[in-house]
């Protein structure tokens, strides 16, 4: 049988593998957000940092495929059907989150919080599975919601539990994209992940936004992509020390729990 021939991705962009204009067209497609629906040509150019007629010509294309879609009457652009497809594709697959579910339902009616199950999305932590109690206090982040890394207990745990290589890169890409606050949140994260390796979960309260808190922890799966859970809600209700004493030990007891489930590469 022939052996599969095993990739190194340390050299990144700079490999002569890597693909420019296919990165480029994923910039684009990455830069729409949860609450907006449209952009035009401008709007792309500004946030991915491409020229407007590169920005012409990958939306053409990506137009063509599918994956946008145009409106004549305004001139901006949307994401089309194929990116549905290819994102019900990817969170059916994920196994983990099926088994998970009924054990972050359970912590969130206990607790009357949002426990939310994510993957890492560029510097973002990327909502898949999210439960909720009936409390009107719950954190309001759905589906698709998009959370900072660098400044959340759900990406502190993410950052925890990665690969010294990988984390290494991606703080890299922290510290570029914030040059002027990279001090202070280097701090947040290496005190996120001590306390990860103290406690087995992180601790954010007040600092992502001025009245949410939270706790992190994260599963590393066999082939290296990381799962990481979080219960949030307002700090008004959900003080640190009640995070620090219940909810956080909680959490970790849960994911802790569910990594005996993760037995192959497509858990």
């Amino acid at each position: 049988m022939a052996r599969t021939r095993q990739i190194d991705f340390d050299e990144g962009a700079d490999s002569r593998r890597f693909v420019t204009a296919l990165a480029r067209g994923l910039d684009v497609l990455a830069c729409f957000h949860m609450d907006e629906k449209w952009l035009a040509n401008a709007e792309i150019a500004a946030r991915t940092g491409l020229p407007k007629p590169t920005v012409v010509r990958l939306a053409y294309t990506l137009c063509v495929l599918g994956y946008l879609r145009h409106s004549r009457e305004s001139g901006k652009y949307a994401l089309g059907d194929s990116v549905a497809a290819l994102g019900i594709t990817m969170v059916s697959n994920l196994k983990l989150r099926r088994i998970a579910r009924p054990y972050m339902q359970d912590l969130a009616d206990r607790y009357d919080i949002s426990v939310s199950l994510g993957i890492r999305n560029g510097l973002s932590v990327l909502y898949v599975e999210n439960c909720r109690s009936g409390a009107p206090l719950s954190l309001g982040l759905d589906l698709g919601s998009r959370i900072p890394v660098a400044e959340t207990a759900m990406g502190h745990a993410l950052l925890a539990v990665m690969e010294p290589r990988e984390r290494e890169r991606l703080l890299a890409e922290v510290r570029q994209a914030e040059p002027a606050r990279w001090p202070r949140l280097r701090e947040a994260i290496e005190a996120g992940c001590a306390h990860w390796q103290a406690r087995g979960f992180t601790v954010v309260v007040r600092d992502w936004q001025t009245d949410i808190a939270g706790v992190g922890a994260a599963i590393r799966q066999p082939d290296g992509r990381v799962i990481t859970f979080n219960a949030g809600g307002s700090a008004s209700k959900f003080p640190r020390e009640l995070l620090e004493q219940e909810i956080g030990p909680q959490l970790a007891r849960m994911v802790k729990g569910l990594e005996s489930f993760v037995r192959s590469d497509d858990a």
